[in-house]
């Protein structure tokens, strides 16, 4: 009579200590053992596999942190981390201008915006910020000419009149300097330091009844509060 012989139990099987060898029964718990370390390993690696963007938006929350702390090194150190990931996002770099700025870095905040615009060249916020790095140099040459820049892509901003009417000023262009500022009070009525500013160019062209108007407008926003 030919004896039959016993197969061992599939692997999925729950074998009983009866029905095979001992030494299987024996090494089972380690084999189910290592089966679930090697799941929950790659459970993990799966959980916390992180790319590039997901750090990217890590960092960016982490820059956010840093700015509502006013802690101005870490947002650099952050925008940093942030622009060496995606070197081709503009807004990226013009946040790291900021944070430099507010660093009070100026040259550094210039080379930030000055990419931002590389990779954006109609990006008008980028040249705004650089024209104020200018400004607070006292180049106002230079500030003039970007801003002028910034206002061919957004005509309709009141903030770059008004910039550029200071500028004008400061390079004794009077009339240059009450046009833009015209312009900005037209597009915001309420726009109190604009009425102040023009009230003394107005002033230094001799022209008393100008001023004095815009001065009425300038009192009168400051009762309303406005």
């Amino acid at each position: 009579m030919t004896k039959t012989k016993k197969q061992a139990p599939d692997i999925g099987e729950n074998p009983s200590n009866d029905k095979v060898p001992l030494s299987f029964a024996l090494q089972w718990p380690a084999i189910k053992l290592g089966q679930a370390l090697v799941d929950v390993v790659d459970g993990y690696k799966k959980l916390f596999k992180i790319g590039p963007s997901d750090l990217k938006s890590l960092y960016l929350k982490k820059y956010e942190i840093a700015d509502r702390k006013g802690e101005n090194w870490k947002c650099v150190r952050w925008m940093e981390k942030v622009t060496a990931i995606d070197p081709d996002d503009p807004d990226s770099f013009y946040l790291l201008g900021v944070a430099h700025e507010k660093s009070r870095d100026r040259e550094s905040a210039i080379e930030a915006y000055e990419q931002a615009i590389v990779l954006k060249p109609d990006y008008a916020k980028a040249h705004y910020r650089i024209a104020i790095q200018y400004l607070a140099k006292r180049d106002f040459k230079t500030a003039v000419e970007l801003l002028e820049k910034a206002l061919a892509i957004e005509p309709d901003s009141s903030e770059l009149h008004f910039r550029l009417g200071v500028a004008y000023d400061r390079l004794q262009k009077h009339e240059k300097a009450i046009s833009h500022f015209s312009e900005a009070v037209k597009i915001k009525p309420d726009f109190l330091k604009v009425y102040k500013n023009m009230a003394l160019t107005y002033d230094t062209l001799g022209k008393h009844k100008e001023a004095s108007e815009c001065l009425r407008h300038a009192l009168e926003l400051e009762e309303t509060g406005i």
